[in-house]
This record gives C-alpha cells, sequence and structure tokens, in this order.
C-alpha cells in the first residue's frame, strides 16, 4: 500500500490547447468505463497517457485526478498518487501540446515531499506548511507565504514566541514529552524543476 501524494496542478498556454486538453480529460472522466481497465476509474492518469497515444505501462501513471475546471484560460485540478507526483504524465501532455506549462504544488507527509515548480509564486504562493497537534490533541494545519508569518501565528494562537525553525523543533520535543500524540513541524516547498 503506498503513501499517497496529494498534487494541485495548474496548466496554463495557448487557450485553445488549454481548452483541447479539458476536453480530452472531461470526456475520460465522463465514460461509462474507464478507456483502459483500472482500479482507479475513468479518471485514471493512465486512461490520459492512453488517450494521447503512449503505453501507460511505459509512464509513471499511478493515480487520478479530480476536480477538474476550468478557470478562465487556465484549467485546474488535484491528483492523488502513489509516492510522488506523476508529472512524468504531464510532460507527455506538453509533448501533445507544446504551448502549455503546468505548475504544481505536491504534499506527500509520509515521505516527507513538501515541493512546487511554481518557482515565481505565479499560481502556488504558499511556501510553508505548518501541521500541528497540540498536547490537548487539538489539530491545525496552516499555510503560509513566508516563513515569519507562521512565527507570527504561533504566538498570536498558543502565546509562544517563535522566532526560528529552531524554536519550532524545541517546542516540537516539548509538546512530544508532553504527549505522543503532539507535533509540531513546518515544512517548507522544495522548488524543483
Amino acid at each position: 500500500m503506498p503513501n499517497w501524494c496529494s498534487t494541485a496542478y495548474v496548466i496554463d498556454g495557448d487557450a485553445k490547447e488549454v481548452k483541447q486538453l479539458y476536453e480530452l480529460m472531461k470526456g475520460l472522466e465522463e465514460r461509462e468505463k474507464p478507456s483502459v481497465e483500472n482500479d482507479f476509474g475513468t479518471s485514471w492518469l493512465g486512461c490520459l497517457v492512453d488517450a494521447l497515444g503512449k503505453d501507460w505501462q511505459d509512464i509513471h501513471c499511478r493515480g487520478s485526478w479530480s476536480e477538474l475546471e476550468m478557470d478562465s484560460d487556465v484549467l485546474k485540478f488535484f491528483t492523488e498518487t502513489a509516492w510522488s507526483p506523476c508529472n512524468e504524465t504531464f510532460d507527455l501532455v506538453r509533448e501533445a501540446f507544446p504551448s502549455l506549462r503546468y505548475y504544481f504544488q505536491a504534499e506527500e507527509p509520509g515521505m516527507c515531499i513538501y515541493e512546487t515548480n511554481d518557482e515565481y509564486g505565479t499560481y502556488f504562493t504558499d511556501r510553508f506548511f505548518l501541521d500541528v497537534c497540540t498536547p490537548n490533541e487539538e489539530y491545525f494545519s496552516e499555510y503560509f507565504e513566508q516563513q515569519e508569518d507562521a512565527f507570527a501565528w504561533f504566538e498570536e494562537e498558543f502565546g509562544e514566541p517563535i522566532r526560528s525553525v529552531e524554536d519550532v523543533e524545541a517546542l516540537d520535543a516539548e509538546w512530544s514529552e508532553q504527549c505522543e500524540n503532539a507535533f509540531c513541524y513546518l515544512h517548507e516547498f522544495e522548488i524543483v524543476s
């Protein structure tokens, strides 16, 4: 059983090609049966690979997409994939639709994968993810554009003066001693190409 990676995608480029890709993916979603037999259903990434004329067995495509939508001339959706983002599938999309660019932000907590290729924050501006379970077993998850905003959130929420990553790690250690389920993690999204 894999760890599941949640990834948000935004695809932009020539409006005609964005619309063609949307219609292709929407058409696959709306089929009664998947175009390729699988356990993920009609929105399996392997169905998209097959529709683009490639063999799904040669492309990393273990997962599916959801929440497909057009927002003006931009295509947005999410994927749930095994272990990591299936960017190889979207590299294939770019071969079929050369004007398109894809941006993503991925999270897979089990493997501590927090990454994006949106270097300039065109679509994904958040750079930090705070994952907290207090000694009272209250759970919080928050996203921040700046590390300092995460530190300020701590002070406002818990009255704890946090000024550095080391302070976050010290709080994590302190809370873990109080309750075995407590944790305090501040993850930074790595910029990848």
